[in-house]
């Protein structure tokens, strides 16, 4: 008997997860497992959100890259991550067997909630140990007024 693992799926790609599933399993797999792999089943990075009293973090899981491959812009509310991981020609004698690194452009955009200052010179980006941290302020809340009602 066959076991075939759960894959939970969603969104467009199903399809295309289906087909990438269906050729794993074919035997000729290992002989064109030499090229490089181009973001297979998720195409954006897995992205943590946590929440302080002053600030939005978002944490964006992104190994292997440099700062120089990341751009992080504002589009009115939307905080926009582009990147790209290159494929690297030089092997120095190496003869791959098998590539499961994921290569490719990716873009990811995020819409920032309303309690946020969204500015670019507010906002900071840093990368390190393979993560971009990027952390938008929040405003400060309006105090509210109140407003007398007058009777006729």
């Amino acid at each position: 008997m066959n076991i075939t693992p759960w894959r939970e799926r969603r969104g467009p790609n199903t399809f295309r997860d289906e087909l990438e599933t269906l050729f794993d399993r074919f035997p000729f797999g290992e002989m064109t497992s030499h090229l490089p792999a181009v973001f297979r089943g998720r195409s954006t990075p897995a992205v943590d959100v946590s929440e302080t009293e002053k600030a939005w973090t978002y944490a964006f899981e992104m190994p292997g890259l440099q700062e120089k491959d990341i751009q992080v812009s504002l589009m009115g509310r939307q905080l926009v991550v582009t990147a790209e991981r290159k494929w690297e020609e030089e092997s120095k004698g190496k003869e791959f067997r098998r590539v499961e690194s994921q290569f490719g452009k990716f873009e990811r955009s995020i819409q920032l909630p309303d309690n946020v200052r969204a500015e670019a010179d507010s906002i900071t980006a840093s990368y390190k140990r393979g993560v971009l941290e990027v952390v938008v302020p929040k405003v400060e809340p309006t105090p509210s007024t109140k407003i007398p009602v007058k009777g006729s």
